[in-house]
């Protein structure tokens, strides 16, 4: 009987003052650990900078990336094996298995957000205001 592959979604926080050469070194370390398990990457990203719900290593903010991959079920401990190896840059980490529906709407969001010529809103124009009191208006018939 094959093995089929599963959906995974792993959210990571990462130091704020990590260098790029050193976050390179982490993302190609976790396409290989996919790759080797006959996966594919559907959507790798950097989702936001934000302040930590508590201190984690002296660290107050953190880097949030989203990886959404398909691959063999051995693939999620690996990848996780490789994030606990990076723990002074990595600061949390956390994997889920996904629907193949949820990992194509990811997908798509992706190729939504891929940079287009977009035309650039007009201005908002802000109408007055009527500063109108109603208690003292006296309607004549």
């Amino acid at each position: 009987m094959a093995i089929t592959p599963n959906y995974y979604e792993t959210l990571y926080v990462t130091r704020p003052d990590l260098q790029e050469e050193a976050l390179a070194t982490i993302q190609n370390k976790l396409q290989d650990s996919i790759s080797t398990n006959q996966g594919e990457v559907i959507k790798a990203e950097k989702w936001a900078e934000r302040p930590l719900a508590y201190e984690i290593q002296d660290h107050k903010r953190g880097i949030y990336y989203i990886l959404v991959f398909k691959a063999l079920p051995d693939a999620s401990k690996e990848i996780e094996k490789h994030l606990q190896f990076y723990n002074t840059d990595i600061l949390r980490f956390m994997t889920l298995k996904i629907t193949e529906e949820a990992a194509n709407k990811s997908k798509a969001s992706q190729e939504e957000k891929a940079p287009k010529a977009e035309p650039t809103p007009a201005p908002k124009v802000e109408e007055p205001k009527a500063n109108l009191k109603l208690k003292n208006l006296k309607l004549k018939k």
